[in-house]
């Protein structure tokens, strides 16, 4: 193929371009994201979008390699990987940058993630997130929940739900079971094949079988938490993960968010790093998740520093079809006014769109030549809420013609009736 050849228009799969008014949206949400995660007290740290690939292999599992992109470093040869996931970069940078601020830690972040998909998956998602580390205790995964769902609350979501599970009691069960047995009964309960569950234990002694088919089944309310009792009663050590799940729906209950809350003790996350509670965001009539987490408590010790953490990310790009969805307004209008001048002398026009910059307002000027209605189309294409318009007989009256993009109604004003600060009662 020649460079003739190739379609300009033509993108690797998994990846997409956001023209403006796509660009200001996910800004939008990242931004609300993130101003919640600041208003629980958590800090943005910044990661790098690619790393040596010994160290980002260091933080996932096993197999992972063949979901990674690599590089090869030009100056020493070293292979170099874009990042895959962030929980763990900010592991290794509290175990080691971070290593003796105080504890506990309140970290965030925003940016892209990049993971080698089959078919026409994501490659490239956008995610904003964040991790709690240096406390053990159920009420710091109350909070991942609750701050989870004061994020989509704070976006207009409210049909949600959150389902929340223990890998620590999955692994419990499955380990008592031969590890051919326990792997594929693992990727079933991955999948939720309740087929290939059944099918798995069909010819298992009778407590396994019965173990494998009513793992899946224990998904509700609080009332779950006993019925697991009575199903895992033979297996040591699981009623501490239920006693720890009822002590966590306590917690969120104190948030107002138990309705929300669906226990499923059958929840196991895509990263093997997770230890304890997990959980994972769904929205209405939106296919797959949006967002989840949980607790790692051993993945800083793999960078040096052990110590617990807990965490969670969301999808940016899924929660902004969650909105389309859901018909929820988003900002449509991230430019106030565009300021046409017909008079020769531009100077007024230029003094008078700094003004309105210095009190918050975002002002753009018409610079090329056409009429006004040409202006005008363009600034409600470009999504600018109104039009200022000057000219010479306008200056010598000290007024200006403004005119409302959405609705096309015209007013002659002052100039200074425009001069407030963003926020005021502007005309």
């Amino acid at each position: 193929m020649t460079g003739r050849d190739v379609d300009i228009f033509q993108l690797p799969r998994g990846v997409k371009v956001l023209p403006p008014r796509g660009a200001h949206r996910r800004e939008w949400v990242r931004r609300t994201l993130l101003d919640t995660f600041h208003a629980w007290g958590f800090m943005r740290v910044i990661t790098p979008a690619f790393e040596y690939l010994d160290l980002i292999l260091r933080g996932l599992e096993k197999g992972s390699e063949e979901r990674v992109y690599k590089l090869v470093e030009r100056e020493t040869g070293r292979l170099v990987a874009l990042r895959p996931d962030f929980t763990p970069q900010v592991a290794r940078i509290a175990a080691t940058v971070l290593q003796h601020y105080p504890r506990p830690l309140r970290l965030c972040y925003g940016g892209e993630v990049f993971r080698h998909m089959a078919g026409e998956g994501e490659k490239e998602i956008y995610q904003v997130g964040v991790e709690l580390i240096g406390l053990d205790l159920p009420e710091a995964d109350a909070e991942m929940i609750a701050m989870a769902a004061g994020a989509l609350e704070n976006l207009g979501i409210d049909k949600y739900s959150i389902s929340v599970g223990h890998v620590g009691l999955v692994r419990k069960v499955l380990a008592s079971m031969p590890p051919d047995i326990g792997h594929r009964a693992e990727e079933a309960l991955v999948r939720k094949n309740r087929t290939e569950m059944a099918r798995i234990s069909k010819d298992l002694p009778n407590l396994w079988r019965e173990t494998l088919q009513a793992l899946p089944t224990l998904c509700g309310g609080i009332e779950v938490l006993e019925r697991a009792k009575v199903v895992l009663r033979h297996y040591e050590g699981c009623t501490r993960y239920l006693d720890y799940l009822g002590a966590l729906y306590a917690m969120v209950d104190v948030y107002g968010l138990a309705h929300k809350l669906v226990l499923d003790l059958s929840e196991i996350r895509g990263f093997q790093y997770y230890t304890g509670m997990v959980f994972e965001v769904f929205a209405e009539g939106v296919g797959g998740k949006i967002g989840g987490g949980g607790r790692y408590d051993n993945l800083l010790a793999r960078f040096g520093k052990d110590e617990p953490a807990t965490g969670f990310g969301v999808n940016v790009d899924a929660i902004l079809r969650v909105l389309e969805h859901e018909g929820i307004g988003l900002p449509k209008r991230p430019v106030h006014y565009l300021i046409v001048d017909f008079s020769r002398d531009k100077r007024e026009a230029l003094t008078l769109a700094k003004r309105l910059r210095h009190m918050g307002w975002r002002v753009a000027r018409d610079i090329i030549r056409r009429d006004l209605k040409g202006s005008v189309e363009y600034a409600k294409e470009m999504d600018i809420e109104a039009v200022i318009v000057m000219d010479e007989e306008l200056k010598s009256q000290g007024k200006v013609l403004l005119i409302r993009t959405a609705t096309g109604k015209e007013a002659y004003v002052s100039v200074g009736s425009l001069l407030v600060p963003k926020g005021g009662n502007y005309v």
